[in-house]
């Protein structure tokens, strides 16, 4: 269970251990989720005062922008929380499609940058507060074990 003690005022708050069974969906056979509406609910009643935001750039000749162009071309959001004048860490998060691919920055729709906003929420509060993290640790395991099944290919000198 979450740290039950009241944070002090601004404090980070530790919201590992808080989600339950009843807050999970699945999608098809793939992936277990939470969807963002439950994360933002959390969220309200357990890290009050901290507000979700994007970091924008400042491109030449343009205004602010928030979808950062990546070296290869694709786009990515930087994520963090504040309250007050206390701010976390950047946190990227990329554009992807549904195959979770980077999008190119020239194909990134409105949709694509309003999915990522969301998904980029969730996986902030569990990177900030540890909200639903035990979801994304399956995740980075199962995209290990994608890794390690791929077949070496061996050539003979």
């Amino acid at each position: 269970m979450p740290n039950q003690s009241k944070p002090k005022e601004g404090s980070i708050p530790d919201l590992s251990g808080l989600i339950s069974k009843e807050d999970l969906h699945k999608k098809g056979s793939f992936a277990t989720y939470m969807n963002w509406a439950r994360t933002t609910q959390y969220l309200r009643e357990h890290a009050s005062g901290w507000d979700f935001h994007l970091k924008g750039i400042h491109l030449e000749g343009k205004n602010e922008e928030y979808v950062w162009p990546a070296p290869d071309g694709s786009g990515y959001l930087m994520c963090f929380f504040q309250n007050g004048e206390r701010t976390t860490p950047l946190f990227p998060f990329p554009i992807m499609d549904n195959r979770n691919n980077p999008l190119p920055m020239e194909k990134i729709s409105a949709r694509d940058v309003s999915d990522s906003h969301r998904r980029g929420l969730c996986a902030c509060a569990a990177f900030v507060f540890g909200l639903a993290y035990e979801l994304w640790a399956r995740i980075e395991i199962e995209e290990a074990e994608k890794v390690d099944a791929t077949p070496v290919k061996k050539e003979i000198a």
